[in-house]
């Protein structure tokens, strides 16, 4: 949960109660706003809430909103370069108030493991090495993705503390650096699946043992970081 540090200061969520939040009802965000809530014994009639539209940027630098829930690799960097600069934004991250859940994730089909399993092994690889790369050669990875797309040109600051955030939040944690880079173990995800299925995003019945293969992830030998 962001807000602006001057106008109204979080340091736990309790601090929410009665603030308006902008609110996105379509959006992943707000089903971790509710996860959030339900995790702190508190539920949406605690709060205000408004409906916007991604960026929500606007709508907490002009005082619409008092809050707003966002992802720190994301929303965070863009609103602190527009808020006064590092420090400038209040934050609450759902990691440290009960909010434990793998954020993303990698996704194929039975018939494309069934036909081709040797095509999942080496993207898992692929995609672990370039994580890896990416997070051991920042610059190098702002400079790579601005120049793929031109767009983002005159950003490399934003995109480069984007990455920092992700590198300092959700990449890393203390079991990653003793098990690897990516690896989620089964009571892990079902942690995740609890959490969908309790926000209605799973259906009750969903065998979500079904969904969990970490093999793949496994043979791939992941970075010890």
């Amino acid at each position: 949960m962001l807000s602006i540090k001057a106008k109204h200061p979080l340091n736990t969520p309790a601090d929410l109660k009665g603030l308006n939040i902008g609110v996105h009802p379509s959006g992943s965000t707000f089903v971790f706003l509710k996860a959030f809530l339900s995790s702190n014994g508190m539920a949406l009639g605690d709060i205000k809430q408004s409906t916007v539209s991604p960026p929500y940027e606007s709508f907490l630098l002009l005082g619409r909103v008092d809050s707003v829930p966002g992802y720190v690799d994301a929303e965070v960097p863009e609103l602190e370069a527009k808020a006064g600069g590092a420090g400038s934004l209040s934050i609450l991250y759902g990691g440290d108030f009960g909010y434990d859940a793998y954020g993303s994730g990698v996704f194929t089909s039975d018939k494309m493991i069934a036909a081709r399993p040797e095509v999942v092994k080496r993207f898992v690889k692929a995609y672990l090495q370039g994580f890896a790369y990416s997070l051991d050669h920042p610059q190098e990875a702002v400079a790579i993705l601005v120049k793929d797309n031109p767009e983002y040109q005159g950003k490399e600051k934003v995109l480069a503390e984007e990455l920092d955030q992700d590198i300092k939040h959700t990449a890393m944690s203390e079991f990653t650096k003793s098990r690897g880079l990516g690896i989620i173990t089964a009571e892990q995800w079902k942690k995740t699946a609890d959490i969908l299925i309790s926000q209605q995003v799973l259906a009750k019945d969903a065998d979500y043992n079904a969904a969990f293969d970490a093999s793949f992830l496994l043979a791939a030998n992941p970075v010890k970081r």
